[in-house]
């Protein structure tokens, strides 16, 4: 009876410690032991505290944080600082509620008015347990609403998407941008939050990156699929990117290619500024090849060709995304003969692509050609400026691997044997502050989990390339490797010499 009532003892005391712990930590607080009807559903959503909601996040973000960059300091110093720079790559994924039935804030209030004229009538059913979860498109475009916007998202009849009840993880993996699949390091989560989907998507990705830099390493390249950079406003993702120091690294809509916008007179194509007398055919190859007009060959040729015109980095880019470039037929290196500057040209040693004349317009010629240089705000761009060149071989490599990562990174978490963090049955807890902090243990049992694996394959590969020395090796039984330093004798009775 004692081991009974010491377990339960146990048992409650943990319960208790783990409830007071949510408590401190619970952006959406809300009783979750019954099912509630759509009016009480609509009456918490009404008495939420959005000012209360923004302190308790920042501070459960907090405990992850320091969690997760535990866990990375578990790493061999070598490994840590196998890349001066800390890339990474972020997404999100679904993690299941411990209860499935949900609700549309779209169509909340009409079912407020029917459960109200049902009730009249002696029958009100239930509804879902949970206020503060959402419905996550797994095959279909991303939406993302800022704070203040009601969140639209819901199964809707005749349409072939799939819809999942409950929240998501956003994830930044460590990845490699100086030598992608080289495998220098474990690639480990940096940086972990847990929210609700559809709802400042882009918010939580700047979250993402604030944490990843707080473990010491300066910051490098970025990667994302294009729902994020390529599908966000400059303002809520870009610009406070580019501030905590991250470069981008993406895709883009096939809308986003080509020209879009300009200013001082230089042209905006897929995240870099172009004389403007570059060939059209050079800054329409990424749409062309995507609209199938040209092979893959012809399109890696023209992305080559397109560099030449590229404006020169004078000065590199501040915190607020402004940055100083140049013509790319000035400086000590030119890349392009351009009529406008005639002593260049003739100075020229070795072949260089030609401005044609009849592309110059004297009128219209704005800042980049009449000046050395001119200011442009990165931020301003309509398809963000990336840590490599759009399409190139280069990008290419990065990008795969990174996208691999991050996504190899989720199938793992959910795997089945190890921390399954989709599983709601790993977490039987309800609330999105209770599964974070359960998902958090799990992220840094990952973690651990892969610096073991990583530093035990170093171990088995050392030893194949430099196999030990049977001659010297100590055959010693292990039953007979001690030694008694007060007789003098070892295991087998031998004296220790």
């Amino acid at each position: 009876m004692g081991h009974t009532k010491t377990n339960q003892r146990w048992y409650n005391n943990t319960v208790r410690a783990f409830h007071r712990l949510n408590t401190l930590l619970d952006p959406y607080p809300q009783e979750r032991y019954t099912s509630k009807t759509y009016e009480q559903i609509q009456e918490i959503l009404n008495n939420h505290d959005d000012a209360r909601a923004v302190k308790y996040k920042a501070r459960l973000d907090e405990y992850t944080r320091l969690f997760i960059h535990m866990s990375f300091m578990f790493q061999p110093r070598h490994l840590r600082r196998a890349s001066a720079r800390l890339d990474v790559s972020f997404d999100q994924t679904y993690i299941g509620t411990p209860t499935t039935k949900g609700y549309s804030r779209r169509k909340l209030k009409n079912k407020v008015a029917e459960e109200r004229q049902a009730g009249n009538m002696g029958t009100r059913s239930p509804g879902p347990v949970d206020a503060f979860a959402g419905w996550h498109v797994k095959d279909g475009p991303r939406t993302d609403y800022q704070r203040g916007e009601i969140d639209q998202t819901a199964p809707d009849s005749g349409t072939n998407k799939t819809y999942d009840w409950g929240w998501v993880a956003n994830l930044a993996v460590r990845v490699d941008s100086e030598a992608p699949g080289s495998k220098r390091f474990p690639r480990l989560v940096v940086a972990a939050t847990i929210s609700i989907p559809n709802k400042e998507v882009a918010e939580e990705a700047v979250g993402l990156l604030r944490s990843a830099i707080s473990l010491g390493m300066k910051p490098g390249v970025a990667d994302a699929d294009k729902q994020y950079w390529a599908g966000s406003l400059p303002t809520r993702l870009l610009e406070p990117a580019l501030k905590t120091g991250f470069t981008p690294s993406t895709e883009y809509r096939v809308d986003q290619l080509g020209v879009k916008g300009g200013d001082h007179g230089a042209l905006f194509v897929e995240g870099d500024a172009y004389c403007p007398s570059t060939p059209r055919s050079l800054l329409d190859a990424s749409k062309d090849a995507q609209t199938g007009v040209i092979d893959i060959p012809t399109y890696k040729a023209r992305i080559e060709g397109r560099k030449n015109f590229q404006l020169h980095v004078k000065q590199k880019a501040d915190a607020n995304g402004k940055t100083m470039l140049r013509c790319p037929a000035l400086g000590l290196s030119p890349t392009v003969v351009c009529p406008l500057r005639e002593m260049l040209a003739k100075a020229a040693k070795k072949a260089r692509p030609l401005v044609e004349p009849e592309t110059l317009d004297e009128e219209a010629l704005d800042t980049i050609c009449r000046k050395h240089s001119a200011s442009f705000d990165l931020s301003e761009m309509r398809a963000p400026q990336q840590a490599f060149e759009f399409g190139s071989d280069e990008w290419d490599k990065f990008h795969d691997h990174a996208r691999n990562g991050v996504e190899s990174e989720n199938s793992q978490l959910k795997a089945a044997g190890d921390e399954d963090i989709e599983t709601a049955g790993r977490r039987r807890v309800r609330g999105v502050s209770a599964a974070q902090i359960m998902v958090t243990f799990l992220l840094v049992n990952h973690n651990i989990r892969k610096i073991a694996a990583f530093l035990s394959d170093k171990i088995k590969a050392d030893a194949k390339t430099f196999p030990a020395d049977t001659d010297s090796a100590d055959t010693t039984r292990r039953r007979d490797r001690w030694a008694n330093k007060y007789i003098g004798t070892t295991g087998n009775g031998d004296l220790r010499t």
